[in-house]
């Protein structure tokens, strides 16, 4: 009998624990750094020379995001600040892309350039700070956020976005 509890639920049992445990405890190596943030860069290098598309802007964005969930789980902090900078000027070079309705590639102001040159360089040292479970944690959540308000997610790689891999 439940005595008018709920039924307790079975978790799941994985089958790969040291896996589980290397995923949740060991930070990302250097390689996984690198491979996180090559789409960021190279999508900064579409930007900076004015033919970023608005789905380089989308990468560049969601990097962003992800550092400020990083900087709200409490892993790293102390970079609110500088994010939060990088985020409004990416909200200013939207606003001059879709000034006319559709997507026209703008050029950067240099306070811009180097407001979220230095929130990549600061999300690259969040995700040195990371393991692989944290980061995964963080960008799960990012996507339900993003669900629950209507938004649409995709998941993308450097050839779609006519980005050569670094």
């Amino acid at each position: 009998m439940n005595h008018g509890r709920k039924p307790r639920k079975p978790r799941a049992v994985s089958l790969n624990t040291l896996g589980l445990v290397l995923c949740r405890a060991v930070r990302l190596t250097s390689a996984e750094v690198r491979d996180t943030m090559a789409p960021a860069r190279a999508c900064l290098v579409k930007l900076r020379e004015g033919a970023a598309t608005e789905d380089h802007h989308t990468v560049l964005h969601t990097s962003l995001l992800i550092a400020q969930g990083i900087e709200a789980s409490g892993i790293v902090r102390g970079l609110r600040k500088e994010l939060a900078s990088a985020m409004q000027a990416m909200t200013a070079v939207r606003a001059r892309a879709l000034a006319t309705g559709a997507w026209r590639p703008t050029a950067l102001y240099w306070h811009e350039l180097d407001a979220i040159t230095a929130a990549l360089n600061l999300h690259k040292f969040q995700l040195e700070q990371l393991s692989a479970g944290e980061l995964q944690s963080i960008a799960q959540k990012l996507i339900a956020r993003t669900q629950s308000a209507g938004g649409a997610v995709a998941r993308t790689g450097m050839h779609n976005l006519g980005l050569m891999a670094a």
